[in-house]
């Protein structure tokens, strides 16, 4: 199963490719249903906001930083979400 399929939390990064240059390639090895998932996936991972890198003319330090960056966003998010779900004894 797919992340995407399964909803968790995704971080696309691109690197020396735009988002909106993704395909999905057909040579024919795949059976149809999984071209469909990937195709639905690469799709969805398109429309995720996400990093893009291009390394002719970028900073790799900068990349991980951001990247890490954006981990510990959705670390907190998800944390908070969890700690709102949980009940605590009132005293």
């Amino acid at each position: 199963m797919m992340i995407i399929e399964c909803r968790k939390k995704v971080i696309p990064i691109f690197v020396d490719v735009k988002p909106s240059e993704l395909r999905v390639l057909d040579n024919g090895s795949c059976p149809a249903t999984e071209l469909f998932r990937f195709r639905e996936a690469i799709e969805e991972a398109k429309n995720t906001v996400g990093l893009t890198f291009d390394s002719s003319n970028g900073d790799w330090s900068n990349l991980v930083k951001k990247a890490s960056d954006g981990v510990m966003k959705n670390l907190l998010e998800v944390e908070g979400e969890t700690l709102g779900q949980k009940q605590y004894p009132k005293y």
